[in-house]
């Protein structure tokens, strides 16, 4: 497989058993998921390298990468599991949760990176038995283009006041999960290539279990999106996971596009991102028809 040539331990796709450990010296397990992340895998590796609490216990999972993402990682000193085939999202969080050696697993996206006493912070939350998961807020270093500073304003909602909230909707970009508690709900659901995180948050939720949204904990975005990528990232957020599209959620939509997204923009004298915001709606409701027409929505 490509990007993954080097010594590296190997998953068939649908070999997705559970696999047991007995370290448990260190206080918690760390890993990436990423799929051709080659740009911003370091970054994000090293972020959980120079945590102020330490772990022996970090890997990454590369989801059929083809972009040499793999290989950066054995030279930056982490574990590297692969699949042979892209499964998405919610295989590659499912795996990682199996291969933990410890109770409390502190995960980053690929292309995003946390600051030195992220894990440290987050720690505190998980003196409470019913914690099941603690997240931070996103922020992002560059806000010049236009494409990042809509997802900052929408999507990040970097200038909306916020607090510490519990039963909150559950964000994987950069959180510490307590692995007891997602394997006693059922795990993350394998056949989810986005959502995977809000399903699983709602399951955890149901079950008695609190999710814990820190805004004093940090998780930066590396990466620049372009205005396709926003379009495209923004679907996912919402889609949900059955991307259900009805007209009546259309007309929301754009509702929605008309009295909040663009009168942000305005308010924020953006006035060249209002025509994304006008744009938003529509690529919401014709790429969840287009998926559902062509048989590819997830199930």
């Amino acid at each position: 497989m490509a990007g993954c040539g080097l010594p590296v331990i190997h998953f068939r796709a649908e070999e997705l058993g559970l696999i047991q450990h007995a370290d448990l010296m260190t206080p918690f397990s760390a890993y990436v998921p990423c799929y051709n992340n080659a740009k911003t895998i370091s970054q994000a590796l090293s972020s959980l390298q120079r945590q102020s609490l330490p772990t022996t216990d970090l890997f990454l999972i590369d989801d059929g990468s083809s972009d040499g993402s793999a290989a950066i990682a054995l030279e930056l000193g982490a574990a590297v599991v692969c699949f042979d085939k892209n499964m998405g999202r919610g295989a590659v969080r499912a795996r990682a949760m199996e291969l933990a050696r410890h109770e409390l697993v502190l995960c980053c996206d690929a292309t995003n990176h946390l600051p030195v006493h992220f894990a440290s912070q987050a720690m505190r939350w998980f003196t409470d038995p019913g914690v099941a998961a603690v997240f931070g807020r996103i922020e992002q270093m560059d806000n010049r283009s236009l494409a990042d500073r809509w997802r900052g304003r929408h999507l990040f909602k970097l200038a909306k006041p916020v607090a510490v909230r519990h039963g909150a909707p559950l964000s994987t970009w950069g959180c510490v999960l307590r692995r007891s508690a997602v394997l006693a709900v059922g795990n993350f659901d394998a056949s989810l290539r986005h959502s995977e995180d809000a399903e699983l948050g709602r399951r955890l939720l149901a079950a008695g279990f609190d999710v814990v949204f820190d805004p004093t904990l940090q998780v930066i975005s590396g990466v620049s999106n372009t205005r396709l990528g926003v379009l495209e990232r923004y679907w996912r957020w919402h889609a949900g996971e059955r991307e259900q599209v009805s007209l009546s959620s259309y007309v929301r939509q754009v509702w929605y596009s008309l009295r909040v997204l663009v009168p942000r923009d305005i308010a924020d004298g953006d006035l060249l991102a209002v025509p994304l915001s006008l744009l938003c709606p529509h690529y919401q409701f014709w790429k969840s028809w287009g998926r559902r027409i062509s048989g590819r929505v997830q199930s």
